[in-house]
């Protein structure tokens, strides 16, 4: 059998291994802890767009009602957030005076590209703008830059960002409660009909829906368990990169106090009604 190797498509080519592992400058302002933070940050954005495409498997196997499918989507999203966590101790000794300058010592130096929208993608809604993530939708998604986008726009300079169109669709959180109602639990109403771009508030009746969930002790009961499971390991990874934004740079990376805040917070709350 001949083959037309014309048509074939090289393993490097196939990965962008080009494109994604051309290191930055070595002449890059500030040094070496410039193009650490440079190399880091891709890594970073790297393995976020992976999780984003996790989550996205993890919604559809919710909405489709395979909950196999969604416990294996949850599990590997669980072991990328452990990755995101370890190498963020690489970066972790960086001070200011390592970097380029003032600007890009700035806390919005140190968010990678794909956070924000994993947030959203997760459930987490604020109306306030994000200070990174601005990418403009796309249905194939780009290697990520070495650093992330100016906060003054997308890159090509206008448009919807990624994070922001991800908070006009259902998240994590609403395919959840798709598939508890679908299971024949008695969701409230106006969860399943939420104005979905808005913050969810926690909701008592949500809560006695989820201590049934629990007793019955059946698929949905794991899928609840290993989402609190991956809320734990995303608070993780914002509380490290505050703390290294702080220690780097001295300024507060938490102003909207969201560190410590669950993005699934009724899953929480259930703990004490057991």
């Amino acid at each position: 059998m001949i083959v037309d190797q014309s048509q074939e498509t090289a393993y490097p080519s196939y990965l962008a291994l080009d494109e994604i592992l051309t290191p930055p400058p070595r002449t890059r302002p500030g040094g070496s802890g410039g193009t650490l933070l440079a190399v880091a940050l891709r890594a970073q954005g790297l393995w976020f767009e992976q999780l984003l495409r996790e989550l996205g498997a993890l919604q559809r196997g919710l909405d489709h009602g395979d909950g196999p499918g969604a416990l294996r989507a949850v599990d590997r999203s669980l072991r990328i957030l452990r990755a995101l966590v370890a190498q963020l101790e690489v970066v972790e000794p960086l001070a200011a005076w390592e970097l380029a300058d003032g600007e890009t010592a700035g806390p919005g130096a140190f968010e990678p590209a794909g956070f924000r929208e994993t947030e959203a993608v997760l459930g987490w809604r604020d109306r306030r703008p994000p200070s990174a993530d601005r990418r403009p939708p796309s249905a194939d998604r780009r290697p990520p830059s070495a650093e992330p986008y100016p906060a003054g726009g997308s890159p090509d300079g206008g448009g919807v960002t990624e994070a922001e169109a991800a908070r006009h669709r259902p998240s994590v959180f609403d395919s959840l409660l798709g598939y508890l109602a679908a299971r024949g639990y008695p969701v409230p109403c106006d969860l399943l009909y939420r104005d979905v771009s808005s913050p969810a508030a926690p909701s008592p009746g949500l809560q006695d829906v989820l201590v049934r969930v629990h007793r019955d002790d059946g698929a949905a009961a794991q899928i609840c368990e290993r989402l609190v499971d991956l809320d734990e390991g995303f608070q993780e990874w914002r509380y490290r990169h505050a703390r290294i934004v702080e220690r780097a740079t001295g300024d507060d990376a938490d102003p909207r106090g969201d560190v410590f805040a669950p993005v699934f917070p009724d899953l929480w709350a259930v703990r004490s009604l057991l």
